[in-house]
């Protein structure tokens, strides 16, 4: 039986620990591919809203292929569904960080040249499928590398940094606007190399995955990584033995007994649950109203009198700010508060203030009342902070917990495919349905929300506070393997100063 708590040489405060502190300051690697992805996606809706974006690019008048080129980065990332598990399975983490990075480069340089709807609309498509392998392997990387006591709130944190991107794709449009040039769009498309850059100057000084390095027989470079960033250099710790100990018993299992082909995540009960799981949660952090505003933040604030445009994108870069700091400040809480009270939390929000959105454009759509135009952008802004609060942090911490992992890639990799292609979806049907039907499209959403609600309250376990052998227990109840042996529950043994607890170590150092 475990000890309930596991000696560590590292300081309670991170910020006074010297391994710490350098091992965080390298994880901005990993956040880092998360702001990229924030700027990818966010700066769509500010061409949307810029003029001379649409008269630069031939075609983009025709409503059918506008759709296709907000549509085309999630296009991408559907079509990097095999290849990007693949080459972090085979080659590392670093390697899909690498891969993704350069792809998107190359993406964002041609796109400041574009002279027509088609050619930036194939851009979209590469930069797409890059920042798959990179989301995919930098959220692997951050999981894996972190120290345990810190990998529930750094990996909550992830999703948070998408904000980061989005405010500086925000902000940065609204300074261009006021160059009547086609550098008022091409300027905050070539700023995008700036974090592509960045990750990969980090990236050449970051460790590659301890747990990547032990499946693949590199048992030494592992111990040195552990020993050098979770305690300060003592390869004789006996935290660092022990996670040394798990990966590896681990990584054994996983050669000898376990499938890890695609078949594997369908193949059991607990899988498809699982699966199910990755699926409807992808979807869900898309299909609640959320892409209208994210990408179609113009067209709404049009449709409510709001017409200039400098108005709309300083309303989309204020609506980041808010968004990142309450995404923020709900990760730090995850641990606290569970995963599935943030989650309903989250989805009881966003019905609320989709019905005040929907009542009040319609309002508005019938008197033209200032006082209800200004009403939609303050339900907005409270419907996506409900939004950021649970569907923000927790779905790719969540998603990463349940599944084992031998299949924890291409789980993951189901829940991004799985949200590409929802977002796929809207933003091509969005502009389409806002423009026949206006207001009433939002009736959609308050629907989609209702079921949403419904099923996370019947079919969503939580994992606060579990370790990965007692979530696996809640999804494979009947095919627990032998050799996991029942632990007393250490769950409310706190650990001491310097110590991290048994629960945490099996839970996170896999």
């Amino acid at each position: 039986m475990p000890s309930p708590t596991i000696s560590n040489n590292t300081h309670p405060n991170w910020i006074l620990d010297p391994g710490l502190r350098k091992l965080n300051f390298l994880l901005l690697t990993c956040y880092l591919g998360a702001i990229v992805n924030g700027s990818i996606s966010a700066l769509i809706s500010s061409l949307i809203a810029n003029p001379i974006w649409y008269r630069d690019l031939a075609g983009l008048s025709n409503i059918n292929l506008l759709g296709l080129v907000v549509a085309a980065q999630p296009l991408g990332c559907i079509a990097a569904f095999f290849p990007a598990p693949w080459l972090s399975d085979k080659f590392g983490r670093r390697a899909g960080i690498l891969v993704g990075n350069l792809g998107m480069s190359v993406g964002f340089v041609a796109q400041v040249f574009c002279k027509t709807a088609g050619q930036f609309l194939v851009m979209r498509l590469l930069v797409g499928f890059a920042s798959i392998f990179n989301t995919i392997s930098s959220s692997a990387l951050l999981l894996e590398l972190a120290h345990p006591r810190q990998r529930g709130v750094a990996g909550a944190l992830f999703n948070t940094f998408y904000f980061v991107g989005s405010m500086t794709a925000a902000w940065t449009s609204y300074g261009a606007l006021r160059l009547a040039s086609s550098w008022s769009w091409r300027i905050p498309v070539a700023v995008q190399l700036f974090w592509t850059v960045s990750q990969l100057m980090l990236l050449s000084i970051c460790p590659e995955s301890p747990r990547w390095l032990v499946a693949h027989g590199k048992q030494e470079q592992a111990a040195v990584i552990m020993a050098t960033f979770h305690a300060n250099g003592d390869a004789e710790n006996f935290m660092v033995l022990t996670e040394l100990s798990n990966m590896t018993s681990s990584a054994e299992l996983d050669r000898q007994s376990r499938d890890v082909s695609w078949s594997a995540l369908y193949n059991t009960p607990g899988n498809r649950r699982r699966l199910m799981l990755s699926i409807t949660i992808g979807v869900a952090t898309q299909w609640v109203g959320n892409g209208i505003i994210t990408y179609y933040l113009a067209p709404v604030l049009q449709s409510i009198g709001i017409t200039s445009v400098f108005k709309q994108q300083g309303l989309n870069g204020g609506l980041q700010i808010y968004n990142w700091l309450l995404a923020s400040g709900a990760a730090l809480l995850a641990e606290r508060l569970g995963r599935r009270r943030l989650f309903l939390t989250s989805a009881g929000t966003m019905l609320v203030f989709m019905v005040m959105v929907t009542i009040c454009s319609a309002f508005y759509s019938t008197t033209n009342s200032l006082a209800a135009g200004y009403a939609v952008i303050v339900f907005l802004f409270l419907f996506l902070g409900g939004y950021v609060i649970g569907l923000t942090p927790i779905p790719i911490l969540y998603v990463n917990e349940i599944w084992p992992s031998h299949l924890r890639v291409k789980g993951t990799s189901v829940f991004w495919v799985s949200q590409a292609v929802a977002t796929c979806f809207n933003q091509y049907v969005n502009p389409i349905a806002l423009k026949s039907i206006m207001w009433k499209y939002y009736l959609v959403y308050v629907g989609v929300l209702v079921a949403v609600i419904v099923f996370m309250f019947f079919y969503v376990p939580e994992t606060k506070g579990l370790s990965l052998e007692e979530v696996s227990s809640i999804f494979d109840r009947h095919h627990m393997h032998d050799d996991v042996e029942p632990r007393e529950d250490v769950s409310r043994q706190s650990a001491t100063p310097g110590s991290v607890t048994a629960r945490g170590i099996n839970d996170r150092s896999e």
